[in-house]
C-alpha cells in the first residue's frame, strides 16, 4: 500500500518552479539569534501579517541551503544575490498564490500529506519511512512538527495550484523534435589550439615597448593591499555556560512542545492487498471479497499469510511477503490504521476496505506508546534553551562591540577574558592563522582606516572576529626595474597571441586549399583534440565558456569541413568529424523534453499569475529594511 501512495502522490505533486514558492528543508543550526525574537510584522498582504519570525526562518532555510553549497562564502553569496531581498520577495508571492488557492476550494488531504513526508530520504531508514527518525530529525533541528506539517500542506495547495495554471496546455511534437535534437544530437570536432606561449620564442621586446606597457596598464604591476590587525575570537559557547535556564522554562517548553516527547504506538504487519476502486461495479467487489475470503479461510486453516501474499497479493510488497515494516498513527489511511492498531500481535483482521482496494492484514509485532518524562527530556531542553540564549546574548554583543571606537578593543577583550592575537602583513591571498583565508575579511578592511575597530561576523560555531585594524600599505605601481623581468614576459606574450591569431587564419587557408591538418599541428609545435558536445552543452572540457567555439563548431557539417573559432585571444582551428544522434531510449528522453518544455510554459504562466495577483494586492511594507516586491 505504501507504493500505492507513491504512485497516488506522483500524479499530484508538481515540482514547484524557482525554488521560490516551496519550502526548502535544510538541516541547519543557527535558525534563531541572528533577527532576534520579536513578534513583529515585517509587511501586510491583503491583510494577512508576515511575521518576523516567518521570514527569519525562511531566510536561514536559504542560507542555509547557501552554507552547503558554498560554506563559508555563503554569506559573501547572499550578499551578492541580494537573499534578504529574495525571501522577502517570494514570502509575499507565497501568500498571495495561498490566499488564491483557498479563493478556488484547494484543498490538502492528510492522505497527500503522509505520503510526502514518507518520500522524503532524510526522514527514512534503509530506503523506508522510520517515525522515530521522522521525529529525531524534527526535534534535533527545533521544528515543530505541527508548524512543519502546516507548511507541508501549504505546498501541496501550491502545487495544486500549478498544476491548475498548466491545464490545457499542448507542446506539439514539431516543438519537441527540435528540443530533443537540441538537446542530444552530439557533434564531434577535431581542434587545434594555438596557444599563444608556442610563439612567445618568436617574439622579443625592446624598453621601450616594457615603458609604454607599464605606462598603459599599471594596474597589472601593482602590489596588494596588506594589512596588520589585532584580533580575537568569541563564539557562542562562551555565553553557553554562563546562561541560566530556569525550571519553569523547562516546563514550559516541555509543555509547549510535548508532542515532541511521545514517542506514539507502533505495529509491525503485512497486509494482502486486492485492488479496487472505490465505485466499482457490486460483482466486481463481490468476487474480491469471495477471494479473499478464500484466502482468509486457509491462514485460519494454518497455511502461511506471508506465501499468500507472494502469491495474490496485488501491491507491490507482494514480493515481500506484504511486509509494511513498523508504521505509527496517521501513516496510513484511517480504515486501514483502525484495523491494523485493533489487533494483537499474531492476529488477523476481517477484510478491511480502503481507497485502494480490499485488505487482510495480519499484525506480527507491536509496540506501546512511550512518553518521555520531564525527568528524562530535562537535559536536552536544557541544552537547546541554553544554546538559544547564548546566540542572541552572542548577537548582542556583536551589535554592541559593532558600535565601540578602536580605543575600546583592548579594554573589551579584557572584560570578555579573550587572548589578543596578532596578525602581521597579510593580503587577500594569504592565510591568517587560526582565522584561514583572509580573502573575506580583505573588502572590510579596504574600508576601514588604522585604529579602526569591527566585527567580522563568521558562524556562531566557529566564531566571529573583533578586530582592530593597526595599519595599511595601500597599493603601489612597482617601479620599472624591479617589474622589468614581468614586463618582458607580458609584452612578448601580448605579440605572442597576435602571432597565433595569424598563423591560425592561414593554416584555415591551407586546410580549405588541401594541406593535411596533422601536418598543420607539427608544423607549429602544437597538438589535435577530440570533442564532443551538444547545442546546450555550455563548459567545454579545457575550453570553457566559448560561445564563438560552439558557434564555429555546430555550423560545421560534411560540405563546410573547416572553421576558426577567435574568441578575444584565443584561436582555435576546428575540423568536423561527425554528427550522432542515438536512438536509444529516444522515446523516454522525447518525454522527458516534452515534461520540461511544460514546466517551462507553467513557469511563464506562473510568473503572469503572480504579476496579476500582485497588481490586484495591497501590499504593506512595514519594516523599512525591505522595499516593494520585485525590486532588488
Amino acid at each position: 500500500m505504501i507504493q500505492e501512495l507513491r504512485e497516488y502522490s506522483n500524479n499530484i505533486f508538481f515540482k514547484l518552479l524557482m525554488g521560490v514558492i516551496a519550502v526548502t528543508f535544510v538541516l541547519s543550526f543557527g535558525v534563531g539569534g541572528f533577527f532576534g525574537d520579536r513578534k513583529e510584522v515585517v509587511a501586510k498582504v491583503n491583510d494577512q501579517e508576515i511575521l518576523l519570525k516567518e521570514y527569519r526562518e525562511a531566510y536561514q532555510n536559504r542560507l542555509g541551503a547557501l552554507q552547503q553549497q558554498f560554506g563559508e562564502n555563503a554569506e559573501q553569496f547572499a550578499e551578492q544575490l541580494n537573499l534578504r531581498q529574495q525571501v522577502f520577495n517570494q514570502l509575499i508571492d507565497r501568500h498571495l498564490l495561498l490566499t488564491d488557492a483557498a479563493e478556488l476550494n484547494l484543498v490538502a488531504t492528510d492522505l497527500e500529506l503522509q505520503d510526502y513526508i514518507r518520500k522524503q530520504p532524510f526522514f527514512q531508514q534503509n530506503g523506508q519511512f522510520d517515525y522515530d527518525t521522522y521525529e529525531t530529525v524534527l526535534s534535533q533541528n527545533r521544528i515543530v512538527r505541527h508548524e512543519y506539517e502546516a507548511s507541508l500542506r501549504a505546498d501541496i495547495l501550491l502545487a495544486k495550484k500549478q498544476q491548475l495554471l498548466g491545464t490545457g496546455l499542448v507542446i506539439s511534437d514539431s516543438e519537441v523534435e527540435q528540443t530533443f535534437r537540441r538537446n542530444f544530437e552530439k557533434i564531434e570536432v577535431e581542434y587545434v589550439y594555438f596557444d599563444p606561449q608556442a610563439f612567445v620564442e618568436k617574439t622579443t621586446a625592446e624598453d621601450a615597448e616594457l615603458r609604454k606597457y607599464l605606462q598603459d596598464n599599471p594596474q597589472e604591476f601593482q602590489t596588494l593591499n596588506r594589512f596588520r590587525m589585532e584580533y580575537f575570537t568569541i563564539a557562542a559557547d562562551y555565553y553557553q555556560d554562563n546562561v541560566k535556564v530556569r525550571e519553569r522554562e523547562v516546563r514550559r517548553y516541555y509543555k509547549k512542545y510535548a508532542e515532541n516527547y511521545v514517542t506514539p504506538p507502533e505495529v509491525k504487519a503485512r497486509h494482502i492487498l486486492l485492488k479496487l476502486i472505490p465505485d466499482a461495479p457490486e460483482n466486481e467487489q463481490q468476487e474480491k471479497r469471495e477471494q479473499l475470503n478464500k484466502l482468509l479461510a486457509e491462514i485460519k486453516a494454518g497455511s502461511s499469510f506471508e506465501e499468500l501474499a507472494i502469491n495474490h497479493s496485488e501491491d507491490a510488497t507482494s514480493a515481500e511477503g506484504g511486509d509494511l515494516g513498523w508504521f505509527k498513527p496517521g501513516e496510513m489511511v484511517p480504515a486501514f490504521e483502525s484495523a491494523a492498531f485493533a489487533l494483537e500481535a499474531g492476529q488477523v483482521s476481517e477484510i478491511v476496505q480502503s481507497p485502494f482496494g480490499l485488505h487482510l492484514i495480519k499484525v506480527e509485532e507491536r509496540k506501546n506508546e512511550i512518553t518521555k518524562s520531564l525527568d528524562e527530556a530535562r537535559e536536552e531542553i536544557t541544552l537547546i534553551l541554553a544554546e538559544s540564549r547564548a546566540q542572541k546574548r552572542l548577537e548582542e554583543e556583536l551589535d554592541r562591540l559593532a558600535g565601540l571606537a578602536g580605543e575600546a578593543f583592548t579594554e573589551e577583550a579584557q572584560k570578555l577574558n579573550r587572548e589578543v592575537l596578532i596578525a602581521e602583513w597579510f593580503d587577500r591571498t594569504e592565510v591568517i592563522p587560526g582565522l584561514g583565508s583572509a580573502a573575506e575579511l580583505v573588502p572590510e578592511l579596504v574600508s576601514r582606516k588604522s585604529g579602526e575597530m569591527g566585527v567580522w561576523k563568521r558562524n556562531p560555531v566557529l566564531g566571529h572576529v573583533i578586530y582592530r585594524l593597526s595599519e595599511t600599505k595601500i597599493p603601489e605601481t612597482r617601479l620599472f626595474e624591479d617589474a622589468k623581468e614581468d614586463l618582458f614576459k607580458a609584452v612578448r606574450l601580448e605579440k605572442a597571441k597576435a602571432v597565433a591569431i595569424e598563423s591560425a587564419k592561414k593554416a584555415l587557408t591551407q586546410l580549405e586549399a588541401g594541406t593535411k591538418l596533422n601536418n598543420l599541428v607539427k608544423k607549429h609545435g602544437l597538438k589535435t583534440e577530440t570533442l564532443e558536445f551538444t547545442a546546450n552543452t555550455r563548459f567545454l572540457p579545457n575550453i570553457g565558456d566559448n560561445t564563438e567555439f560552439r558557434k564555429v563548431g555546430l555550423h560545421l557539417n560534411e560540405n563546410s569541413l573547416f572553421g576558426l573559432s577567435l574568441d578575444g585571444n584565443r584561436a582555435d582551428l576546428i575540423q568536423f568529424k561527425k554528427r550522432s544522434l542515438s536512438e536509444d531510449k529516444a522515446l523516454e528522453q522525447k518525454d522527458k523534453v516534452r515534461a520540461q518544455l511544460l514546466q517551462n510554459m507553467q513557469q511563464a504562466l506562473l510568473s503572469k499569475e503572480l504579476k496579476r495577483l500582485r497588481d490586484s494586492a495591497t501590499i504593506e511594507v512595514i519594516n523599512p529594511v525591505f522595499g516593494t516586491p520585485g525590486s532588488s
